[in-house]
């Protein structure tokens, strides 16, 4: 594909290699000290500094406040004497908020219309209609698939699809967030190849040495540990153990005074709940009814995941956070979703999640390792430092969701239309690692491997097929399936695009994580990986087969090219060395041009 690239375009152009490996951490010494765990605030911080175009300091241009988060952001900044960036350019916001709400860039065509559109309220007229568009339901979707991790090993294929179609209705419809989150909880269903929610219970059960051996204690456990992490953003899991004290002073304040006693009585609430595997079925598969009728929670039942329990007898469930016991008589799964959505905490967590999202940072940082003795700047604990950067904003956007009934549409549009979401990454001036807990710029970070695949392929214009485990639907975008598992075993090409995810740190929503860091292996696929190289390719109904077809001057297709790649104009020097690639090779020449655009730094970024 290329094998001659110009000097003069390959240094005014620079590679992703660069990025990947010069930001990739090296390892310390044998004799350095431990060094603190870096939050995510740090990192996007750090990549923000090495990789934002840098500007001059000038004179503090007057940023409108349009809510309620720029009086908060903002005032802070004021009132430390933090200097901010400015507003980012129409081009920089246009695909900022495509990949954030979408997960993928926008058209050429509609980066055109937006340039030329001087109404004044027409960013907020766009994060309006990006709201309702289906590609924000997909991505949306595919972001709560994440979360609930809602994998076919482990729900079946029927249920995986069922579950996704269920998540997608949800968010079509922007049903409240504390009705969705009760249904999780509290599903039943003959079979949760049929009843959609039910597929978040069946995905935590524990089995042991047979398939039909369902370790009824393990699996209420990790109920309780999985909703309270995904809900209150409160991982339990070490006290599911052990003691916090003597083990986690160091880590977390507030589970420093938890035991696993109270862990076991949180697991009591899915006590009764049952959760089996279709055995009487011929073809063993991973399909679960549900129901009410199990025998409560054993203190001293076997496990098959943990140390051994110590307990003795039957428990009765009581809420961890509050003290409360259900309501006599009351189905306990049921009483268990009022208590979690009803908590304060549980506001919090969604508005806290949403804003990591978009921020590339929780206001409490970690989103899923709250600290709950750290919360209040009026009552710390003596030597550790509040947690979150803002905690009144904090409590005023929760109290905004709640009073929105509990609409992630709301608390999105709202984020999004904020002056602070909208400033730039360069920032003017000096920058200093103090002032990244202010969010006074907009932190870079590299693309989630699906919005890589989906960016590539809605700029080159050229769709395979994915077909939908189990189903007769064929998908265009890695958002748009129901999980990563639709792209294994359907052909080399769904292969290699596999491949390619995975190794830009895709979850495989069963036991891998996900992550966003750079290593070598990134930059040599983004240069030479089939699925790449085969998206670059001037092939028949490609965006750079129609526009190298149609009667126009080599500058205009190149402008063409940059606006759909990079969502801007080319500078001057770019366009000069992009005419030499163009001139060096009539046949390549295009292709390698495109080649080096899916190869710059800020492709695989959002700025």
């Amino acid at each position: 594909m290329l094998k001659k690239v110009s000097r003069r375009l390959a240094l005014r152009l620079p590679i992703a290699l660069y990025a990947l490996t010069a930001l990739a951490q090296a390892p310390l010494p044998k004799d350095h000290p431990a060094l603190p765990a870096a939050t995510n605030r740090d990192r996007a911080a750090q990549l923000t500094e090495k990789l934002a175009e840098p500007i001059p300091p000038t004179a503090a241009a007057a940023i409108p406040q349009k809510n309620f988060i720029d009086k908060y952001i903002f005032g802070k900044m004021t009132a430390d004497r933090v200097p901010h960036a400015p507003l980012a350019s129409d081009e920089q916001f246009f695909r900022r908020i495509h990949l954030d709400l979408t997960g993928r860039i926008p058209s050429d065509e509609a980066l055109r219309a937006f340039l030329v559109d001087s109404a004044p309220g027409k960013r907020d007229k766009l994060i309006d209609d990006l709201t309702l568009s289906p590609a924000y339901k997909a991505k949306w979707t595919y972001f709560f698939g994440d979360l609930f991790k809602s994998a076919a090993n482990r729900v079946g294929n029927p249920g995986k699809n069922v579950f996704y179609s269920w998540i997608y209705d949800n968010i079509h419809v922007d049903r409240p967030y504390n009705d969705l989150v009760a249904d999780l909880v509290t599903a039943n269903a003959v079979s949760n190849y049929n009843v959609g929610p039910a597929s978040y219970v069946a995905r935590w059960v524990v089995i042991g040495l047979q398939c039909e051996d369902e370790v009824h204690e393990d699996t209420a456990d990790e109920l309780a540990i999985n909703s309270v992490k995904h809900f209150l953003g409160v991982d339990l899991n070490c006290v599911s153990c052990h003691d916090g004290r003597r083990h986690l002073e160091k880590i977390n304040v507030w589970l420093t005074g938890r035991n696993r006693p109270e862990l076991w009585q949180m697991g009591a609430f899915f006590g009764k709940t049952r959760v089996l595997r279709r055995t009487e079925i011929a073809t063993s598969r991973d399909e679960y009814s549900i129901d009410d009728r199990g025998p409560g929670y054993d203190a001293s039942a076997r496990t098959v995941v943990r140390v051994p329990r110590n307990g003795k007898g039957m428990l009765d469930p009581v809420f961890l956070f509050t003290g409360e016991k259900p309501t006599p008589g009351a189905p306990l799964r049921a009483e268990y979703a009022r208590m979690l959505t009803s908590n304060p905490q549980f506001a919090r967590m969604a508005v806290n999640l949403l804003w990591s999202e978009l921020f590339g940072a929780g206001i409490v940082d970690p989103p899923f390792d709250f600290d709950l003795a750290r919360q209040d700047p009026a009552d710390l604990p003596a030597g550790w430092a509040l947690q979150p950067s803002h905690p009144e904003l904090l409590n005023e956007l929760a109290q905004y969701f709640r009073d929105n009934d509990h609409s992630l549409r709301s608390v999105i549009r709202l984020i999004a239309k904020s002056s602070a979401y909208q400033l730039s990454s360069s920032f003017p001036g000096e920058w200093k690692a103090s002032y990244s807990k202010y969010f006074g710029r907009r932190f870079i970070r590299r693309l989630k491997a699906e919005e890589i695949h989906d960016s590539l392929v809605a700029a080159t214009g050229l769709t395979t097929p994915i077909p939908i485990r189990g189903t007769d639907v064929m998908a265009r975008y890695a958002t748009e399936t129901r999980s990563p598992e639709d792209f294994k075993g359907k052909g080399q090409i769904l292969r290699e695009a596999n491949f390619f995810l995975e190794s830009f740190g895709q979850t495989n929503r069963e036991y891998s994580e996900r992550t966003n860091e750079g290593d070598i292996t990134q930059a040599i696929l983004l240069m030479n990986s089939p699925f790449v190289l085969r998206q670059v390719a001037n092939a028949p109904g490609s965006f750079l087969h129609k526009t190298t077809s149609i009667s126009d001057s080599t500058d205009a297709r190149i402008m063409r090219l940059f606006e759909r790649f990079l969502v801007r104009k080319p500078q001057p020097a770019e366009l000069a060395s992009a005419r030499d690639v163009i001139a060096s090779n009539s046949t390549k020449g295009w292709e390698d041009l495109q080649w080096l655009l899916v190869n710059k730094l800020e492709f695989i970024h959002n700025y």
